[in-house]
């Protein structure tokens, strides 16, 4: 396959997952239609560190930043990275080079997990003040 054909296989898909997500979150806002739901909430009654990641990516596709980080402070902080790696893997796909995988550094890893378990730990404390500031905004 040469480069030429991936590009366009790599064009049509995140057009067309992209196009189909947007369409779906701005005509179908998570606060009003039921998605699927977390499973973790469900049976703890606590919210994961992945609770109103829906709710967060709908506003920020409606431009509500500040809602998108109430609804979830840690997926709007990584998202852009995440998506730069992901772009990063498929440029070298689309270029035909062998397939990388990244390793992290063991200082980055421990510091993500550090910063995930306290961020779920956080928005599960029984504090009004940091319960509000962390938790998402319905559930």
């Amino acid at each position: 396959m040469t480069s030429a054909q991936r590009l366009s296989i790599a064009v049509f898909i995140l057009l067309a997952s992209g196009l189909s997500i947007g369409y779906i979150l701005l005509n179908y806002p998570p606060s009003q239609y039921a998605y699927i739901p977390c499973v973790f909430h469900l049976t703890t009654g606590l919210h994961c560190p992945g609770c109103g990641s829906t709710r967060a990516i709908a506003s920020l596709l409606r431009g509500d930043i500040a809602m998108a980080l109430k609804n979830n402070l840690l997926i709007v902080l990584w998202g852009p990275y995440l998506a730069y790696r992901g772009m990063q893997q498929l440029r070298s796909w689309i270029d035909g080079k062998p397939k990388t995988i990244w390793e992290p550094p063991k200082q980055s890893i421990i510091l993500f997990l550090i910063v995930t378990i306290l961020y779920t730990v956080l928005r599960n404390v029984p504090i009004e003040a940091i319960h509000e500031l962390l938790a998402p905004s319905v559930h």
